[in-house]
């Protein structure tokens, strides 16, 4: 609450009449109701004497109170902030590992394998971040770990399961499982564990 509120709210819990706070400090009453509207400020001066006559501190006047209602906002925007950040960690994740897995496993970019492992140790980190935030805040169903079990062996495995003699396409596949398995995972899941909205 503003300063305004807090004169107002202290004078009236101790049930005393603007006349009477005026007359305290030798001023207006329309000098009090000023004050209590917002319209003009006590100076330092009139701030102490007034704080005496409300038996409180000049701190305790001024002090800005957060009501329950923007308390609760501003922890919805922290939460949304953090939902959105924990939705784009698991998209960028996935995005690492995949891409990782495949520069690294696929033999087709062999000048660069370290660059394609640190890319897919950066991705595990985030899953793993990611992994214990939704796991604070959903049980996972059978049809969840299932997609995600697929996910990962489509990742993984499915590249070298794949009968193709062709490299590029056994990865090109395996990508589009992914792909249809994150797309699932977040329409079904993600976006209402990490809501944004």
């Amino acid at each position: 609450m503003a300063l305004s509120e807090n004169i107002k709210k202290r004078r009236i819990k101790l049930k005393m009449s603007q006349e009477y706070i005026a007359d305290q400090l030798g001023i207006s009453r329309q000098a009090v109701a000023k004050w209590e509207n917002g319209k003009s400020e006590p100076s330092a001066a009139n701030l102490a004497e007034l704080a005496a006559v409300l038996e409180t501190s000049v701190s305790d006047l001024v002090e800005i109170r957060q009501t329950n209602e923007e308390i609760q906002k501003k922890d919805k925007i922290k939460q949304r902030y953090h939902n959105s950040k924990m939705l784009a960690g698991r998209f960028i994740a996935v995005c690492l590992v995949n891409a990782g897995w495949d520069g690294y496993s696929s033999g087709l970019y062999v000048k660069l394998p370290l660059y394609w492992l640190a890319l897919l140790g950066i991705g595990i980190i985030l899953m793993f971040i990611t992994s214990i935030d939704m796991n604070k805040k959903h049980q996972m169903d059978k049809i969840q770990i299932m997609t995600g079990s697929i996910m990962i062996i489509s990742i993984f495995f499915l590249p070298r399961m794949l009968p193709f003699h062709e490299k590029g396409m056994n990865y090109f596949l395996s990508d589009i499982v992914t792909a249809i398995c994150v797309i699932y995972l977040d329409l079904k899941y993600w976006r209402y564990i990490w809501k944004i909205k």
